[in-house]
């Protein structure tokens, strides 16, 4: 390299810089040697290495990175070859300026404008510069059919806007979305047989060429390499293959000013007409496109906010109704285990497409999974909230009925012991849950404390509590009274009567209220029966049934409570 720096327009700042870079890495690599650590040289060479990696071959590889960095400069600064060529045209001149341009954005100027001002405006100002570049590029071609260079801006000019076209159209598949890019690569191969074929440009030239045309091919190969194995050269090899583009422009704009055209030695006709080279590269994309199934978008899995960007389906663009929906389901809105990060798109499309299709083996839709489905199917949710909203008022209605039900089952309750008035009285019907059976407690007493089961009868108590069996769970009568002292045992008419003793520690004994017994409960509040407030109570426990009541359960119960320290249980009849 040396012996050529006066060869080149500006050799030797190129020199200069490739020296001081040289000699910076140097110091890094003995740096690394002596401290163990490779962060220094790795930051040398564009790449990054995890805290506390030793591996010699790794040490090895990033001194080889920063060799490729050293040759990249000198391709990228030296310049073009002198003499430089004289008056030439106006195309050559503003390619040879958008090429260089091309240069710096490789390198760093598109890395800037995203910092600035966002990764959309960095993306569509590069390919801007590069459409103007292969306008000129083609039109300087010298030697090249006019089929090719129709074909060239036909497949590198319409690959980019078709993509964008499918993806705002939110029509195109994985397959579909691959073939614009597919049709772009196809183009480049195009670009650099004009070239060759042009004979302005060396073999060298041609050969970063040719490393360009293939690397949408090998980065992602090589990166996933390296996401599945533990090889660091992957992503050095990834870093080099794209500073090569840099390369190539750099080089194609150098020799553009410095020689005029200069066809390709004649070949063939046959070799000329064969069409098998030029078929193998276009169709080699294709193995890169996988397929649809294996396919995955990279806009959900790994984006944990995405939820609070979701907005109501008739606010969301089409295009971005996929989105929506993907985003949604991975947040645990279907009845069903939440899906992974790792869990393909497809799988979740699938998932809520045979939701669409009525298959109610997936499972039951809930408020929050109609939502979510609403961006994949609209007018199946539409016909789904219509019949769950006839549902709700359905069942409105029923309710509304049950409860007239029971309000008039408590009218038809009446006092059986109506001569004998007690201090506090009130008669309900009673609602039970499944077995029957119903408690009177301290309701602010004995909490956790389990109930006792009448072993003997068809009542018992401990503590604060006393439990009384049924011989039904179907609706019955309940009337209770509270006494200052104890009323007369009456037995006439009643099957069981059996008393016992029972505390009230909080001055309360009440029998539960519905429905905060759960299912069962008393339809009408029932007063507070401990009228002496806090102490031991006698309670006597009336049961009967009713064979010819026609529109309640067969069966009747009466409870009388009355101070009392006794707490024998009695067993009147029964």
């Amino acid at each position: 390299m040396l012996r050529n720096v006066g060869r080149y327009r500006f050799g030797r700042v190129a020199a200069l810089v490739v020296g001081v870079y040289l000699v910076a890495m140097v110091g890094a690599g003995v740096f690394a040697a002596v401290t163990r650590d490779l962060s220094v040289l790795a930051a040398g060479a564009l790449t990054y290495v995890p805290s506390g990696e030793e591996d010699g071959w790794l040490w090895l590889l990033l001194a080889a990175k920063c060799g490729f960095n050293a040759w990249v400069l000198w391709q990228v600064l030296r310049g073009p070859a002198l003499p430089l060529a004289e008056g030439l045209p106006r195309d050559v001149v503003w390619l040879r300026r958008l090429l260089y341009v091309g240069v710096a954005g490789d390198l760093v100027l598109w890395e800037l404008v995203e910092a600035v001002v966002s990764g959309v405006y960095d993306a569509a100002l590069g390919y801007a510069v590069w459409v103007v570049t292969v306008v000129l590029l083609v039109r300087v071609f010298s030697g090249v059919s006019a089929w090719l260079r129709v074909s060239v801006l036909v497949l590198v000019l319409g690959g980019v806007p078709a993509s964008w076209a499918l993806i705002l159209s939110g029509a195109g598949t994985p397959v579909l979305l691959a073939l614009p890019g597919v049709a772009s690569m196809g183009g480049l191969v195009l670009l650099i047989i004009g070239q060759r074929r042009d004979g302005r440009w060396s073999e060298t030239t041609i050969t970063c060429g040719r490393v360009v045309m293939v690397s949408p091919l090998a980065v992602p190969l090589l990166a996933t390499v390296a996401g599945y194995v533990s090889f660091a050269g992957a992503p050095l090899a990834v870093g080099a293959i794209g500073l090569v583009n840099a390369v190539w422009l750099a080089r194609t704009a150098h020799e553009l000013g410095t020689s005029a055209p200069q066809p390709a030695a004649a070949q063939p006709a046959a070799a000329r007409g064969s069409r098998l080279p030029l078929a193998v590269a276009l169709a080699l994309p294709l193995a890169a496109v996988g397929a649809e199934e294996g396919a995955r978008y990279s806009f959900t899995g790994t984006d944990v906010g995405c939820g609070d960007q979701v907005r109501p389906y008739a606010d969301t663009r089409p295009v971005d109704r996929r989105q929506a929906y993907l985003c949604l389901a991975r947040t645990g809105v279907f009845d069903r285990p939440v899906f992974g990060e790792d869990e393909p798109d497809q799988h979740v499309l699938a998932y809520g497409d045979r939701l669409c299709a009525g298959d109610h083996r997936e499972g039951v839709l809930t408020p929050a999974g109609l939502d979510a489905l609403e961006f994949l199917c609209p007018d199946v949710v539409a016909r789904q909230r219509v019949e769950t909203m006839r549902d709700q008022e359905e069942r409105a209605r029923e309710y509304v009925a049950w409860e007239a039900e029971v309000a008039a089952m408590s009218d038809r309750c009446t006092d059986p012991w109506p001569r004998m008035r007690g201090r506090r009285q009130g008669t309900a019907a009673y609602l039970f849950g499944e077995g029957g059976g119903y408690a009177v407690r301290d309701d602010r007493d004995g909490i956790g404390e389990e109930d006792p089961f009448p072993e003997d009868g068809i009542v018992d108590a401990a503590g604060s509590a006393a439990v009384v069996l049924t011989h039904t769970d179907r609706p019955m009568c309940l009337t209770v009274k509270a006494f200052r002292s104890a009323p007369p045992l009456r037995l006439k008419g009643w099957r069981d009567v059996v008393e016992v003793g029972v505390r009230s520690r909080s001055g309360r004994l009440v029998v539960p209220p519905y429905p905060e017994g759960g299912d069962s409960g008393a339809v009408e509040p029932l007063p507070n029966l401990a009228v002496a407030g806090p102490g031991p109570y006698r309670m006597r426990v009336y049961s009967r049934l009713r064979p010819r009541h026609p529109d309640m359960s067969a069966e009747e119960h009466l409870i009388v409570v009355y101070p009392g320290r006794s707490t024998k249980k009695v067993v009147h009849r029964g």
